[in-house]
């Protein structure tokens, strides 16, 4: 099985990780230390326990927020972020958040840079598929 999903990953498609139930953000085209403020920012003002902060390659990067929330606080947490507005109407559209967690294109495979508060939610979700596809 697993060399079939590595063939498929290899061709071009990525594998994401989904939900309805939490908060991620997809951030392009800022430095690490943006991403970092803009992450300590989110997670004091809307208590949201910990996050993940990811690489997905140079100058993008991930949020995983470690705290369940329903879809309206989602949706309304996301449209409050000016500079998410356009992959957060995208998003919406589809019913749920997409990070990509695998390669895609020869690029590298997103990396965990740290580890901020309680993981043990959506945050340990996402670190054991990472974990499980660890050589995509």
């Amino acid at each position: 099985m697993k060399s079939g999903i590595k063939r498929w990953v290899e061709t071009g498609y990525c594998i994401g990780f989904m939900t309805k139930q939490g908060l991620v953000f997809d951030l392009d085209n800022m430095s690490y230390k943006s991403a970092k403020r803009f992450a300590e920012r989110l997670l004091k003002q809307y208590k949201l326990e910990g996050y993940l902060l990811i690489r997905s390659s140079p100058k993008n990067y991930h949020i995983v927020f470690n705290k369940y929330l329903s879809w309206r606080t989602i949706t309304k947490i996301l449209f409050s972020q000016y500079k998410c507005l356009g992959w957060a109407v995208f998003q919406m559209k589809s019913g749920y958040l997409t990070i990509r967690i695998s390669r895609k294109n020869n690029e590298f495979k997103p990396r965990i840079l740290l580890r901020v508060g309680n993981l043990d939610k959506l945050c340990r979700k996402y670190l054991e598929l990472y974990e499980e596809l660890k050589d995509f």
